[in-house]
């Protein structure tokens, strides 16, 4: 009875787990590109132009880690494209046309980008802040008979149109 007690609760508690180690992930991601950012905004202004590679910011000091430029679940280098625009994606966990099952951040089949501007943004998010267990957004609207009642003595609700 105990084991089965203790295996009820771990199986609750795993897509906690899941979620939580993605969301750390994808918060490591998104530190190592701000790093990176700073490193080739530094190099652009020693040298006029972006670095030809993302290993010439840890060959010349300009990102003190060369951890930096790796993602740290899969190992592999960021993908680096030094000719983008301030739209493009200019660094990326992984290149941008990997498919969804393969990306980083599985839970949420995404990867954290960062643009020419310097904007950081996670392409290819599934989900909201919350992991999708099959609930459809519409089902987690309340509706009006879910709504507290306004306490008493306040003004009444303005009419709807």
């Amino acid at each position: 009875m105990v084991i089965a007690i203790i295996a009820i609760m771990a199986a609750t508690l795993m897509p906690s787990y899941s979620t939580t180690n993605d969301r750390s992930r994808v918060a490591e991601c998104e530190s190592n590109m701000t790093a990176i950012y700073l490193g080739i905004q530094m190099w652009v202004e020693d040298h006029g132009r972006r670095p030809e590679s993302l290993q010439q910011l840890y060959e010349k000091g300009y990102v003190s880690d060369d951890s930096m430029l790796r993602c740290g679940k899969t190992g592999a280098e960021y993908h680096y494209n030094a000719k983008a625009g301030k739209a493009e994606i200019m660094c990326a966990c992984v290149h941008p046309d990997t498919e969804p099952g393969k990306r980083p951040h599985s839970f949420r089949q995404s990867y954290v980008a960062l643009l020419g501007g310097g904007k950081l943004v996670e392409e290819g998010r599934k989900t909201g802040s919350l992991p999708d267990y099959g609930v459809k957004p519409e089902q987690t609207k309340p509706s009006d008979e879910d709504a507290m009642p306004p306490p008493p003595g306040s003004p009444p609700p303005p009419p709807t149109p």
